[in-house]
């Protein structure tokens, strides 16, 4: 039971590495962009039409994704105030009640989206002709990355 908590760790620990890696790369790219669509603008007095939805998109994932990623490291908004007020020997039970409403909300999210996933295969994109289902793919993509962390928290709670 130890090697598989273990591995789950490095799981975890690996998919954050991805989606830094990501999230870091998306942003690279939303400048470069965003940088190429004013040059355009201003200095060759042209546009680049597609470049605001592109970015609208991106900044969708590097919100999603980087969302992800202040939770696996404890940057997240949390409410602290409740713990401070009780004693100590109340935060685990807070903990696990707060990793257990995250995992109900973004289960539902999941199951939202993977029922809504089918519409937005149907529907396009204005400017880019793409469907709906590339851009939307970053709410249950994070949704289920959110679900492996919190599944970690409640694991490292518990071997407290």
């Amino acid at each position: 039971m130890a090697k598989m908590i273990v591995e789950y760790h490095k799981i975890c620990d690996t998919i954050n590495m991805i989606v830094s890696f990501l999230v870091i790369a998306l942003l690279f790219l939303l400048a470069a962009l965003l940088s190429a669509a004013v040059f355009y603008r201003y200095v060759l007095n042209d546009s680049i039409y597609w470049s605001a939805e592109i970015a609208r998109y991106l900044l969708g994932y590097i919100v999603f994704l980087g969302s992800t990623l202040a939770h696996k490291n404890k940057n997240h908004i949390r409410i602290d105030i409740l713990l401070s007020y009780l004693s100590k020997k109340y935060d685990r039970y807070i903990n696990y009640a707060i990793s257990i409403l995250f995992l109900i909300f973004w289960s539902t999210v999941l199951y939202g989206s993977y029922k809504l996933f089918p519409l937005f295969m149907l529907q396009t994109t204005a400017t880019l002709n793409i469907p709906y289902a590339y851009a939307f793919a970053a709410l249950p993509i994070s949704a289920l990355i959110w679900i492996l962390y919190v599944i970690e928290d409640i694991i490292t709670e518990a071997l407290k």
